[in-house]
């Protein structure tokens, strides 16, 4: 596995004069979590979902939009509930970080962009690129992974 240095807390509130002599306040855009952080990225069939696993045997809270489509022991994925999905994660991560939690998540996160929420949950946080070669669980079709090895960003 490889870790990656996070960006450094951005929780500092800063007051400047505008032109109008008005005082304005910068308000915090990171808040730190009590908690520890792994996210785990790489496409379909990587490992992503097994290396959280492991990771739960020693005691880490696993997450990731899947789970959100897991209905009695079924995967029923439903392109128009993504958004849902990704909130879902997001929301149990951040209480979990909030309640001292170690937490893993799970996710493609292709674009680095898609990491933001998650960077802004905690300083203490670590990510992990996935880069196996297995068949996927969920059934992603050649051309869609295709598709999101072309949008993939690098750490580097």
């Amino acid at each position: 596995m490889e870790n990656f240095q996070s960006t450094p807390n951005q929780a500092n509130i800063q007051l400047r004069r505008p032109h109008n002599n008005q005082v304005e306040k910068s308000l915090p855009t990171h808040f730190e979590a009590p908690g520890e952080l792994i996210l785990i990225r790489g496409l379909p069939g990587s490992g992503k979902s097994t290396m959280a696993e492991v990771l739960t045997l020693i005691g880490y809270e696993h997450y990731e939009a899947d789970m959100f489509f897991m209905q009695n022991g079924s995967y029923q994925y439903d392109a128009a509930r993504i958004r849902d999905a990704h909130a879902w994660c997001q929301n149990m991560t951040r209480k979990s970080l909030k309640a001292s939690k170690k937490v893993v998540v799970s996710n493609t996160f292709t674009r680095l962009s898609e990491m933001a929420p998650y960077r802004s949950m905690t300083d203490n946080i670590k990510v992990v690129e996935a880069k196996g070669k297995w068949k996927n669980e969920h059934g992603v079709t050649p051309e869609t992974l295709e598709r999101m090895a072309l949008r993939w960003q690098s750490m580097a």
